[in-house]
């Protein structure tokens, strides 16, 4: 709560309003050529394809050995990572819409020196963004998922197509979880020094 201070000549000085938005840079410069790159590679390869297969659905091998494939492909999900929920698109979309929503008032929260939290979050959300640009601009509100790699070391594997919105939110998952064990190893730390 703002409390409003008093000046030696009676005058109330109001303190400047609270700008939730303004100095988080590590926020709002990554998503946007994020979001870019995602929209602009689903719609070259799946452009492509269609051009060099007359149809979605197709493989296009880009490498293969014996450790490690690299394909193309033009797949559509409607559920969620690795096809979960295939029947639960709209419901999804709403999970979804609030996630975003959550996110902006996190951001909204989180202090401008939290510069690695804001660039995570900044993640997150170009890749909850691209996804949901699918769901809502997509004729079968499905996410447009092009990239696949399968390998056979240590063995044989074969891993969900997915896309640059997808890795977007996979690498900022991993980070928050990781600086929030940072966080929580540096708050045990302080404890012990105290009791100490």
């Amino acid at each position: 709560m703002n409390t409003v201070e008093v000046a030696a000549d009676q005058t109330p000085v109001v303190p400047p309003p609270r700008l939730l938005f303004v100095g988080k840079i590590w926020f709002w410069l990554p998503w946007p050529p994020l979001l870019v790159l995602d929209l602009w590679s689903k719609a070259k390869v799946f452009a492509f394809m269609v051009e060099r297969y007359k149809n979605e659905g197709s493989i296009h091998e880009v490498f293969d050995s014996n450790l490690l494939t690299f394909q193309l492909v033009t797949w559509r999900n409607p559920g969620t990572i690795w096809g979960l929920f295939q029947q639960g698109t709209v419901p999804l979309m709403v999970l979804r819409c609030l996630a975003v929503v959550g996110m902006l008032w996190f951001v909204s929260t989180t202090a401008r020196a939290a510069r690695l939290q804001l660039l995570i979050l900044s993640l997150i959300f170009a890749g909850a963004i691209g996804n949901l640009y699918d769901n809502f601009t997509e004729p079968s509100r499905a996410v447009r998922d092009f990239l696949r790699f399968r390998g056979e070391w240590p063995m044989v594997w074969d891993f969900p197509a997915f896309n640059v919105a997808d890795s977007c939110i996979t690498v900022g998952a991993f980070g928050m979880i990781l600086l929030l064990l940072r966080e929580d190893r540096a708050t045990e730390k302080v404890k012990q020094q105290v009791s100490s």
